[in-house]
């Protein structure tokens, strides 16, 4: 689900570095965004183009298209094994290879994502507008369909603007095959040929309310609450999980389990105020937490530098830490009975992560170019793979047309 929080997020961006202003021309933002983690593990390459269009003086239809392509090996949760293994885990568009003793599983795999978000905005009065929004999001292994209703009210004098919204969402998951294995099956059983199923769905179910207040001709402020609930198939149907001796060696490998139950809440607050010198500071702060004992605080700080009028530019530092959830485990213990639910998906561990970057920007054509490049290092507290490091380059072009 495209969360409305996120949109929100994007608007009081748009309004706080634009001004509250009517869309009153057609508007193309276009981007290339490659991601790639280091040894050889996840790359990411995606286009994406956003369009905004007004219709008369109350109405904006908006539409945005990706596509990514995502290659690559990921950790299947195995620990390290003393001899070679052969990674059987069906992977996402992978075949499967052989870890040398001494290493932590990868799996290889490729997938591609198309995905279409379509929006509509109408003003019903001066103070009044309301956002519609579809969205379909399709893998060989994943589907996604939502959609969101998001209201806004502003005061007479424009300054306080107080948002709600709904939102829903329907996924199907599966590995390739179009199966689900058992959790918490033996990957071995039956000569293995463990049971499978047919594929798991889940249903999510959003609620937000905010405000933004325009404090001072150079200051916005927003503060957004978000409660999120969904249930139904949660389990990675890749992901597995080692049972180990007294000294760590693996005995057996289990595909994951996770509950079928989640509730979620987040509190995001973000700051934009302009100094005397023209700079632009943007800082945000986002505290969340759900039912599997996730906390996770998040600081993101950018400084947009004004060289001219056109040319720009903005540092950025965004700083998070994440508790581990209650079902992650990094390997089962061989002398305590299976567990209804266990991860040792490293992302669900306890994590640490910095990303630094810059963005810059320059007219080009007629409309703006814009070029950002950030790097990402991840520690994770019990995974096998402890590291992440990652390169994030992103090139957009945004023009208006009258």
């Amino acid at each position: 689900m495209k969360s409305i929080r996120n949109k929100l997020a994007i608007a009081a961006c748009t309004v706080l570095s634009q001004g509250a202003q009517q869309a009153n021309a057609t508007e193309i933002d276009t981007s290339y965004l490659f991601y790639s983690e280091a040894d050889d593990r996840v790359t990411v390459n995606k286009i994406i183009t956003k369009t905004k269009t007004p219709l008369g003086d109350n109405d904006v239809i908006s539409l945005e298209a990706v596509y990514d392509t995502v290659t690559g090996a990921t950790p299947t949760g195995a620990v390290k094994s003393v001899s070679t293994v052969s990674v059987t885990t069906p992977s996402s568009g992978g075949s499967g290879f052989k870890t040398a003793a001494g290493t932590p599983d990868l799996v290889e795999f490729n997938d591609t994502r198309v995905g279409i978000d379509v929006g509509w905005v109408h003003r019903h009065s001066r103070t009044f507008k309301m956002n519609y929004g579809a969205s379909v999001s399709l893998e060989s292994d994943y589907e996604s369909y939502g959609g969101s209703l998001i209201f806004d009210k502003e005061t007479s004098n424009r300054n306080l603007t107080f948002s709600a919204g709904i939102a829903g969402a329907y996924d199907t998951i599966s590995q390739r095959s179009g199966q689900t294995p058992k959790p918490m099956g033996d990957v071995q059983e039956n000569s293995g040929n463990p049971e499978f199923f047919g594929k798991g769905n889940k249903r999510s179910y959003e609620a937000l309310l905010g405000i933004s207040s325009i404090t001072n001709r150079r200051t916005v402020t927003q503060l957004n609450y978000t409660i999120s609930s969904t249930e139904g198939y949660m389990t990675d149907p890749y992901k597995l999980i080692s049972m180990t001796d007294s000294g760590g060696v693996e005995e057996k490998r289990y595909y994951e389990s996770r509950p079928e139950n989640r509730l979620q809440q987040t509190l995001y607050s973000a700051l934009v105020h302009q100094l005397k010198n023209k700079n632009t500071i943007h800082l945000s702060y986002r505290f969340y937490l759900d039912d599997w004992d996730i906390t996770s605080h998040t600081f993101d700080y950018k400084h947009r530098i004004k060289f001219t009028k056109n040319y720009y530019l903005e540092p950025h530092i965004r700083l998070y830490t994440q508790t581990a959830a209650d079902i992650f485990q990094s390997s089962l213990d061989n002398n305590q009975p299976l567990p209804e639910y266990a991860s040792a998906d490293y992302r669900l561990d306890e994590i640490n992560s910095v990303t630094l970057g810059t963005k810059f920007g320059m007219p080009a054509w007629g409309g703006t170019l814009r070029f950002r490049l950030e790097y990402l290092y991840q520690s994770f507290a019990e995974a096998e793979f402890n590291t992440n490091k990652a390169v994030i380059f992103q090139a957009s072009y945004k023009k208006e047309f009258n």
